[in-house]
């Protein structure tokens, strides 16, 4: 290149321009990407994976609750419906045992005979606790009449219930009315109640008390035969 001053002087006017828009281009590149990143972090904020998982968790723990409180609400509502459950199971317990109430509490007082062929119709159909039920309200009536009868029959239900002292307790009761027919028969289930408990001593004896003091008896071969059996 040549050295002449005049030529140095029209590279310098060219230059100068060139290199002064170069700088703005730089300039204004610069500036267009600041704003630019500056833009991105304000509208798009980077999240941290630890902030992530804070907000993930929070999610579950406020899930969590709702199933919490939706359990809670169904156990109070079963809780609610157990009592309620109870209260109608104990109204339907008072109103059956209402309906079973011995058929001879309607039954006048003076038809007492009556009330006896009812208990005993009890009594054949095997429904001993009904049986004990009806014979018990005539002796409470008041009434003496058929009262042997009656604590026979009690006897006898008690015995068909396996309830032998209760029966024993019954049978000996008759024993106390001088002249009733039932005696010899009560005496004969005394004997048949011990066997049933196992106490053959006591068995033998009231089998031997029969055949003594009922000597016309018609009972007195059977318990000749039971006697005979027990060793």
């Amino acid at each position: 290149m040549s050295n002449d001053p005049q030529s140095v002087r029209h590279l310098s006017v060219f230059l100068i321009p060139a290199t002064f828009a170069l700088g703005l281009a730089v300039v204004a590149v610069g500036c267009g990407s600041s704003e630019e990143e500056t833009e991105n972090w304000e509208t798009t904020p980077t999240v941290s994976d630890s902030t992530s998982h804070e907000v993930k968790l929070d999610s579950m723990k406020t899930e969590s609750r709702r199933i919490k409180d939706q359990v809670d609400a169904l156990s109070a509502e079963n809780r609610t419906l157990t009592a309620r459950n109870a209260e109608l199971e104990t109204k339907l317990n008072e109103a059956t045992a209402a309906t079973k109430a011995p058929a001879v509490s309607s039954a006048p007082i003076g038809d007492v005979t009556g009330a006896y062929n009812t208990a005993l119709g009890e009594f054949k159909r095997r429904n001993f606790q009904e049986a004990v039920n009806q014979f018990e309200a005539i002796l409470n009536s008041g009434t003496d009449k058929l009262a042997p009868n009656c604590h026979y029959w009690i006897g006898e239900s008690c015995y068909g219930m396996k309830k032998y002292d209760d029966a024993i307790k019954q049978f000996e009761t008759v024993l106390g009315y001088t002249g009733s027919g039932k005696r010899p028969y009560a005496q004969l289930m005394i004997g048949n109640s011990y066997a049933a408990l196992g106490d053959k001593a006591a068995a033998k004896d009231a089998y031997s008390k029969l055949v003594s003091n009922y000597p016309e008896s018609a009972l007195v071969e059977k318990a000749k035969g039971k006697l005979s059996r027990l060793p």
